[in-house]
């Protein structure tokens, strides 16, 4: 009888996040797999439209379930998910159990590989009042049990093992590929000529730090002729802050700055192709999917000095120290006037 894994992919939503790009991406590499393996894959109806044209094998099963548990209902939708994770593993007892992201991680089975993207809502527990609890006990309590534990860089795998004590020899460090071979350019030569715009793609969080964004292009908007595209989604009490009206506060005419809100794939890819450089000054990523988009379309980055990204991006990035405005300002004019650093910026990104 063939080994059967049941995969929990219900966290693939209709706004695709990370961790949804993720999700999306495994089902894609599952689709071209040949292998004895059986798999059951749970998704949500919210994602439906992501997984148009996509054609499983017969050795892989799709099960759909309510949109209810989608992440597009924030806490309702992951509360929901961690309950419905909780029954499949009750349902599925004895199967090997993947669980695509940590708010699907579930207690009642002795053989769960759990996926752990960061513990962002450990390390700042102010910006993460509902989830600290939920990783502080729960989380900790699950990967000491778990099978295996699977993440996408040596940095959280770090942290999981100083956090909750799991063996390092049961965490998993596999790396995000970083984009799908039908998104990347031929050359690092052969990107489409370059607008005077600054991009930062990304939720609109604090802990993405947009605010220091806003500040640093407050710095040198006098200096260039650039302005700056902010695309991303977030909380409305978050997105209000950065409205046009509010740009007042941070010396900024609401000319040169340009809110885009959440964007579909082809949107996203095209910014990147033609932006002047990436902007990504995040305070902390437990691996960071942007930069490397980026790189793969020609576009030079400007990220933080912190936490996975040196281990993400090595030598093909312009690095800053997120807390500082004037560093992440002089990062982001570097790049822009300084062409001989721009071109090994895309030349050493694509590689």
């Amino acid at each position: 009888m063939k080994e059967t894994i049941i995969i929990n992919a219900t966290n693939i939503g209709r706004t695709l996040d990370g961790i949804g790009i993720y999700g999306l991406d495994l089902l894609r590499e599952l689709a071209t797999m040949e292998t004895d393996l059986r798999f059951i894959i749970y998704v949500n109806r919210s994602c439906a439209e992501h997984l148009v044209g996509l054609a499983f094998p017969r050795n892989c099963v799709v099960r759909w379930v309510s949109g209810a548990v989608s992440p597009d209902h924030r806490f309702k939708g992951h509360l929901l998910r961690l309950l419905f994770a909780n029954y499949l593993a009750l349902r599925h007892r004895g199967y090997v159990i993947f669980s695509t992201s940590q708010l699907e991680a579930v207690q009642f089975s002795s053989r769960q590989i759990v996926m752990i993207h960061d513990l962002i809502p450990l390390l700042f527990k102010k910006w993460h009042k509902k989830q600290y609890y939920y990783y502080k006990y729960y989380l900790g309590h699950v990967l000491r049990s778990a099978r295996m534990v699977v993440t996408p860089s040596q940095h959280t795998k770090g942290l999981i093992v100083k956090s909750y004590g799991v063996p390092a020899e049961r965490i998993r460090v596999i790396h995000r590929y970083g984009v799908g071979v039908g998104e990347v350019l031929e050359s690092a030569t052969s990107c489409v000529e370059k607008e005077k715009f600054i991009l930062y793609i990304g939720r609109i969080v604090q802990m993405k730090n947009v605010i220091g964004v806003l500040r640093a292009f407050a710095q040198i908007k006098d200096k260039v002729d650039h302005k700056l595209v902010i695309a991303g989604s977030g909380r409305e009490h978050i997105l209000r802050e950065f409205d046009a009206g509010s740009l007042s506060k941070f010396h900024l005419e609401p000319d040169r700055v340009e809110f885009k809100g959440y964007i579909p794939d082809k949107e996203m890819q095209s910014l990147f192709s033609r932006a002047s450089l990436l902007v990504f000054p995040s305070f902390y990523e437990g691996f960071g999917l942007p930069p490397l988009q980026a790189m793969a379309h020609g576009c030079p980055v400007v990220v933080s000095n912190t936490a996975s990204l040196p281990e993400v991006c090595g030598d093909a990035a312009q690095y800053v120290d997120p807390t500082d405005i004037c560093s992440i300002a002089e990062g982001m004019y570097k790049v822009l006037t300084d062409s001989t650093l721009r071109q090994s910026l895309m030349e050493r990104g694509f590689e």
